[in-house]
């Protein structure tokens, strides 16, 4: 007992001290930039300062990705620690329940798609090796800049960049444990990186590999290798993830070629299963040997890019990008129904124009271009049936837009895309016995967006505007859930949603001080959530929400910081213009607090302290994961030395070593995912340039 309180008491003070400084206002983009220079963003299409976006953009820089990954490897943990607006992370390799803004998000690699927006298998952001990855651009709210998806937002993820050195090299070692049962907790992992330029031509090699056994919750017990399910663990897997770019300068820098590669593939294979644990009374659910799975779970990615870029073309910046992306996500076996793994191929190109005009005197751009998208995607059954039919989707986007400078006050940018997208569908007998005959459905739609910055002061500017988004959302679910009165896949046309997106912010920049806030509404008419039964459910709903964060060099040894993150929604059951319940926890997250503090007392060693806080949520909802939501706090505590010619790191997530169910645990209150989250678990690496 005295334990206990002891613990309790210290979580308190630690979240006292850190938590406010998230409570303030929000530029998290600026948390690790100790130069205070503005960080140029790609993810609107165009190079971009921060202080000339009109748009809500986290940049999650190098620095922050290493900093974050040293406590946990999972990208889905990285943002939900230093993006506002994201959800927390479900600790499992499926992202299912992880919002941004409360809505799905659209994720690239090097703008090339992740997101499988026919058959959504929710491992977004478990396409890509930590390693391999040089900075992530997020988009907070809905866009139309790249089309396809992206109604609650853009997630950016920019790979490793080429040394301007002839040769340099990159070499790391690692290994965790947890400090509650050491034996089957081992973890390592190692990354090696070779790049260089030589004359007109730049190269990159890099390759990760890594194995992690078994999690453990705080009170030493196994955690399930799938904690939430069968949507994916990331218990008891081995990865790997091979890089490769390479590029070419010419015509005196003007035009440049690039080729990148990327291969991701993680596979479990584990003797644990699930048991049933007993929500109503507080009982998890516990991880049992044996084995259900035929085929060994996991996700498997491998994306080729070519990108050609001419800086003057007859006076426009050109920028062409084709791709290929070709992704497996094997989920693991449910009793009762097949194994099952989504396979989602695609290829496309994007062509972005930047086009400078004058007219008597006046300078402004139009910026414009074409999308198009082939994308091919079948829910497979391994050891069964297949029930989600093979769907192909042709999508072709033209868009036009205007960015006009006001004088020295402030820019307007505005524009519309138009879409037009067809899916043909195969026949298909789903789950619930009904025999759907295939169909092409076709969709036609025009995108407005329009939003503006105004340069108040020199270190203050006021921003906001109007977005709207359109998603097939997850017609395979629709259709694999139908019930036997839908004969024809066309009946279920109507599951697409438009969301219209609003926002206003403020944001500003003086001396060692950098923060921001932002309002947000948004509404749709098919938004997409499930019945307690877990049958898909396409009704009108709207969300609104407030997101902050500060950023505070207090001296050159001593910096702080943190977040907020706040929303609410509710949608329309009865389909009628009133709003009946909340929506649950599964979509919009419970209010979002974290907080840093960072110590350097010399330039060889540096500390860093951090909080993170879910607080409670009890929605009015009888959907799934309506459930309520008990608050937990999660402090990590990281240090650094140089040693040699590089970084010796100790890392501690959840020092406190806090027992505590996930966000997505309490909200669905399953019997076979009701885990807890892992306890205390310390890493060690040793990093260093050669």
């Amino acid at each position: 007992m005295l334990n206990i309180k002891f613990t309790h008491l210290w979580r308190n003070m630690i979240v006292t001290l850190l938590i406010p400084a998230g409570c303030l206002t929000s530029a998290m983009v600026f948390a690790q930039n100790k130069s205070m220079e503005p960080v140029v963003v790609t993810a609107t299409r165009t190079e971009t300062p921060v202080s000339e976006t009109t748009r809500s953009v986290s940049v999650i820089t190098n620095e922050e990705i290493q900093q974050q990954a040293g406590y946990a490897r999972n990208l889905s943990d990285v943002l939900a620690k230093t993006v506002p607006g994201l959800g927390p992370s479900t600790e499992a390799l499926s992202t299912f329940g992880q919002t941004l803004r409360g809505r799905d998000y659209l994720v690239l690699i090097d703008g090339i798609p992740q997101s499988t927006a026919l058959r959504s298998s929710s491992r977004d952001l478990n396409t890509i090796d930590v390693d391999a990855i040089e900075r992530i651009e997020v988009v907070r709210g809905g866009t139309a800049a790249y089309g396809f998806g992206a109604a609650g937002g853009l997630v950016n993820i920019i790979t490793k960049h080429a040394s301007k050195k002839l040769r340099e090299g990159f070499s790391k070692g690692g290994i965790r444990f947890s400090t509650e049962r050491f034996d089957d907790a081992i973890m390592w992992e190692t990354t090696h990186r070779i790049s260089g330029t030589r004359e007109n031509m730049d190269y990159l090699v890099s390759g990760t590999y890594g194995e992690r056994g078994q999690f453990f919750d705080a009170s030493g017990d196994r955690i399930p290798p799938d904690p939430i399910g069968v949507q994916g663990g990331i218990a008891d897997t081995n990865n790997f993830n091979i890089l490769g770019k390479l590029g070419f300068n010419f015509d005196n820098d003007r035009q440049r070629v690039q080729f990148t590669v990327n291969h991701f593939n993680i596979k479990q294979d584990t003797n644990f299963t699930f048991g049933l644990g007993d929500p109503a009374n507080g009982i998890k659910t516990p991880a049992v040997r044996g084995k259900f799975n035929p085929f060994k779970p996991g996700t498997k990615n491998t994306l080729v890019g070519v990108d050609y870029i001419n800086k003057n073309f007859f006076g426009s910046h050109v920028s062409v990008k084709g791709y290929y992306d070709d992704q497996i996500a094997r989920f693991a076996k449910f009793p009762g129904f097949a194994q099952t793994e989504v396979r989602a191929e695609k290829f496309g190109s994007r062509v972005t124009i930047n086009t400078p005009i004058t007219v008597k005197n006046y300078e402004f751009s139009a910026i414009w271009g074409l999308d198009y998208l082939r994308d091919q995607v079948v829910q497979a059954g391994l050891d069964g049936p297949t029930v989600v039919p093979f769907m192909k989707q042709d999508a072709l986007a033209g868009f036009f837009e205007l960015e006009l400078p006001v004088s020295k006050y402030g820019i307007v940018r505005g524009g519309v895309r138009q879409e037009a997208i067809s899916v043909d569908i195969s026949d298909v007998i789903n789950r619930a016995g009904a025999n759907i005959s295939g169909e092409e459905v076709k969709y036609d739609n025009t995108l407005f967006n329009g939003s503006a910055v105004v340069f108040l002061t020199e270190f203050l500017e006021l921003y906001g505007g109007y977005s709207q988004s359109f998603s097939l959302a997850d017609i395979g679910r629709a259709i694999r859930d139908a019930n036997i009165s839908v004969v024809s896949a066309g009946q279920l046309a109507s599951e697409a949603q438009k969301v219209h997106n609003y926002e206003l912010g403020l944001r500003g920049r003086y001396g060692p001080v950098q923060a921001s806030a932002v309002g947000f509404y948004s509404e749709s008419n098919n938004g997409t959530t499930y019945t307690r039964d877990l049958s898909i459910v396409k009704l009108p709903e709207r969300i609104w929400g407030v997101e902050g964060s500060l950023a505070y060099q207090v001296t050159e040894q001593v910096n702080v910081g943190g977040t907020v993150s706040w929303a609410e929604g509710e949608i329309d059951l009865d389909d009628d213009g009133s709003f009946d319940e909340d929506l649950p926890s599964t979509r919009i997250s419970p209010v979002k607090l974290t907080g840093f503090l960072e110590y350097s007392p010399f330039e060889w060693w540096r500390n860093r302290m951090q909080a993170f806080y879910v607080a409670d949520r009890t929605p009015n909802s009888t959907q799934f994961g309506g459930m309520p939501i008990d608050d937990y706090v999660l402090v990590d505590l990281t240090t650094s030395l140089a040693v040699g010619p590089g970084y010796f790191t100790v890392a501690v997530k959840n020092l406190l070593n806090e027992n505590y169910f996930p966000l997505i645990s309490q909200a669905s209150q399953t019997p076979y995912g009701f885990a807890t989250g892992p306890g205390r678990m310390v890493g060690v690496t040793y990093a260093f340039n050669w």
